[in-house]
């Protein structure tokens, strides 16, 4: 009989060990789970709750429910004071209210009234009414294993409610915590929870969720916190009050008892509120902000706190969340609209800004902003940027003044989106557990995983599978060196035949969400979203075969196929030794790539340099031509025009001579250069009146009796000098010569000066 074989049609409800002689294996009967193969020698039950590994059945789109209740229950302290607030309900009365439950409802069906798509959907004929053969379904897909968890159960049909043992009226928060103590008092350690009830009251309280869109798990984690917040805050209101009234009235009657005698009495102290009821939510998952402005003008530094529930980092390509965490707490300039009033300055002014932490939670949610408004396609889009996180993370963004700034987390529980957009995919969650590694939860199904696997969601690998949300958790350096000895003697227990007892014929230990563009594409042109799919078959070791894992890159060591899940310590020395060999050998390539691209972007700078170097000589080479030419040019011209000049001056001369006393009359340009030597002397009002239109030229005799003409730059005075009337011969010419020379250097001098003037 199998595990769950009492729970199906039929089955004898008599207990397996009252037999005499045992029974056939039923050969109908569903495979078992790899999570029955872990939990099949786990010993007794724990009245904690941690060794429970219950599915959630999802109502079309409750995915991101299901994801973000197995992440908070499987934080102890959160589990133990939700069930301890306000008071923990015996068992008895747990199971006597889940027998008030009516049926639950066929799997076709759901407790909103909307259609489920159905578990096995009729099967098509041919024209003559004979059924059409169908392909055998694939019992590895996600699909036939939820269906088979729902058929085979247990199933938990949470549709009550027990809000009235608790003292409060119906919330979120009771709904949670009978969901919490269902799970608890059962008997059993695996099955399906039907939350219906907590859904009908989420439903009812935010309108939000009542369509039957995709919803966001970081807004379902906020609401829900906070609705946990206002209700424990609420009843504890209400307590204080209860307390408050019956201190009141036992005073009045104590007062009235003692009026006939001359005791007087004083009524007693009421009970001051203490917020001791909400404490514990507070001091695990809130936290205190210090946003820090400094104003640049008088240098003083203003301080504001403010509590959260979860920091929401964004993201960069190829970063770490150390690295999200570090820009989160950058400097933020504060300038032009968005400038800072300073008390201090009492105006408007630029300042820096930046945010620390103050006081860190216990349970740190960390909110990766995977979708990022685009004001090109006006709408949200999924970022699938490469972000690292680590198993064990500090933060180092804290105060000075921080309480317990050296604070180490361990990452407990990662959400992880698989989708390519926020408007459409599925949620899923990886969660460490108390002592049977990390589990994959998806819906019903529930599955081991390896420690590795956790790695797979960073955001570069294929099928559109990113962490969204992660779950750190406080810890010591004690408790890490002991899960690492842990660590190290599972890996030791690898040398066994068979590792965990696993049946390695029909059992699959982890989920895929890499499958082919064909898988993944539908036939709208969108990505199927709607599920993972399943991991390959192990091998003879119980481990994943590394052919079809998602980490392929094992390798054989001493004759056995060694899995990516568990390996020895000289493997991952191999492993990290060739690693590093890679890495350097990549640093190598890089800076021989870089000093190559260096040097070809200097000989391309020389070769430029050289061309316009080439290009202005012979710029140069053609204008000293050009200016060559037109100088020669010049030159002719000139040449020609004092040959033209003198030769018209010869004949001026010859023409004009006076036949009376040998005065030449001057003609055409003669009268023009003759006079203008007279622009730049200085005249008196008498020198200029007594000036002539036209001055004749002047004729000197010479030795042999022939006229020559005088230099045309020579000007007569209108004072002639004694002896000089008329034009003489030999002695009177040459006792003149003195005075001309002397009135030639006296025009010269005022010529000279008249320069002066002008410049």
């Amino acid at each position: 009989m199998s595990f769950f074989g009492k729970f199906k049609p039929g089955a004898s409800a008599t207990s397996p060990n009252a037999g005499t002689s045992p029974r056939a294996k039923d050969p109908n009967a569903p495979p078992t789970t790899p999570l029955e193969r872990m939990l099949a020698n786990a010993g007794p039950i724990r009245n904690d709750g941690s060794d429970k590994f219950w599915g959630m059945e999802n109502f079309g789109n409750t995915c991101y429910c299901n994801s973000i209740i197995q992440c908070l229950y499987f934080s102890a302290p959160f589990r133990e004071n939700v069930l301890n607030f306000p008071q923990r309900t015996p068992p008895e009365v747990v199971n006597a209210v889940a027998k008030t439950v009516p049926g639950r409802l066929l799997p076709n069906s759901q407790a909103n009234g909307a259609a489920k798509k159905p578990l096995v959907p009729p099967s098509p004929r041919t024209s003559t009414g004979q059924p059409v053969p169908q392909k055998p379904e694939d019992k590895d897909s996600p699909e036939y294993k939820k269906k088979q968890a729902l058929l085979t159960g247990p199933v938990l049909n949470l549709g009550y409610q027990n809000a009235e043992a608790y003292g409060m009226p119906e919330s979120l928060f009771s709904s949670l915590k009978d969901l919490f103590e269902a799970v608890v008092v059962s008997n059993k350690r695996s099955g399906v929870i039907s939350p219906s009830k907590f859904l009908e009251v989420l439903r009812k309280e935010n309108e939000m969720f009542r369509s039957a869109m995709h919803q966001d798990a970081h807004e379902f984690l906020n609401l829900l916190l906070n609705a946990v917040v206002e209700t424990i805050e609420a009843h504890d209101r209400r307590e204080r009050e209860k307390l408050l009234l019956e201190a009141k009235d036992k005073s009045d009657q104590v007062a009235s008892e003692t009026t006939d005698t001359a005791t007087v009495s004083f009524p007693s102290v009421p009970p001051e509120p203490t917020g001791r009821a909400t404490r514990w939510l507070h001091e695990l998952f809130e936290g205190t902000l210090t946003s820090e402005t400094r104003c640049l003008t008088c240098e003083n530094t203003s301080r504001r706190d403010e509590p959260f529930l979860d920091l929401s980092v964004d993201l960069e390509q190829h970063s770490s969340v150390t690295a999200c965490l570090r820009r989160f707490s950058e400097e933020e300039m504060l300038c032009e609209r968005n400038k800072f009033h300073c008390d201090n300055c009492g105006g408007l002014q630029e300042a820096e800004k930046r945010m620390k932490i103050k006081r860190l939670p216990k349970v740190l949610a960390l909110h990766l902003k995977r979708f990022k408004y685009t004001e090109d396609l006006q709408r949200l889009q999924k970022l699938f940027h490469k972000v690292v996180y680590p198993y064990h993370l500090r933060l180092f963004n804290t105060t000075d003044d921080a309480e317990d700034s050296d604070r180490i987390y361990e990452l407990y529980a990662v959400v992880v989106h698989i989708g390519g957009g926020p408007y459409h995919g599925h949620y899923v969650s990886i969660i460490k557990t108390q002592d049977r590694g990390w589990l994959l939860f998806d819906d019903e199904m529930v599955e081991p995983v390896d420690r590795s696997y956790v790695r797979n969601f960073f955001g570069d690998k294929a099928g559109m599978a990113c962490a969204y949300v992660l779950f750190y958790q406080e810890t010591t350096v004690d408790a890490i060196q002991r899960e690492q000895r842990m660590e190290g003697r599972r890996r030791l227990s690898q040398d066994m035949p068979v590792g965990l007892g696993l049946n390695t014929k029909d059992s699959a230990e982890m989920h895929r969400v890499f499958s082919s563009p064909s898988e993944q594409v539908d036939q709208g042109g969108f990505a199927s979203l709607a599920h993972v799919a399943t991991a390959p078959p192990l091998q003879s070791n119980g481990h994943i075969d590394p052919s079809q894992s998602p980490k392929a890159s094992s390798a054989a060591v001493g004759g056995r196929p060694t899995s990516p899940i568990v390996q020895s310590r000289k493997e991952k020395q191999k492993e990290e030794k060739a690693r590093k060999a890679a890495e350097k050998q990549a640093e190598k390539d890089r800076a021989q790539a870089e000093k190559q691209a260096e040097k070809d972007r200097a000989q391309a700078e020389k070769d430029r340099r050289q061309a316009a170097t080439e290009k202005m000589v012979e710029t140069r080479k053609k204008q000293d031509a050009d200016l060559k030419a037109a100088l020669e040019a010049s030159k002719a011209s000139k040449s020609e025009e004092d040959k033209r000049r003198g030769l018209e001056a010869v004949a001026n001369g010859v023409s004009g001579v006076n036949g009376v006393n040998g005065a030449a009359h001057p003609k055409g340009l003669d009268v023009f250069r003759r006079s203008k030597s007279l622009r730049f002397t200085s005249l008196s009002k008498k020198d200029k009146e007594k000036e002539k239109p036209s001055l004749p030229a002047i004729f000197t005799s010479t030795a042999n009796g022939h006229i020559a003409p005088e230099s045309t730059s020579a000007i007569v005075d209108d004072d002639p000098p004694i002896g000089t009337g008329s034009l003489g011969a030999g002695a009177g010419t040459a006792a003149e010569l003195p005075k001309e020379k002397e009135k030639k250097n006296h025009r010269f001098s005022l010529r000279k000066k008249s320069f002066g003037m002008l410049s």
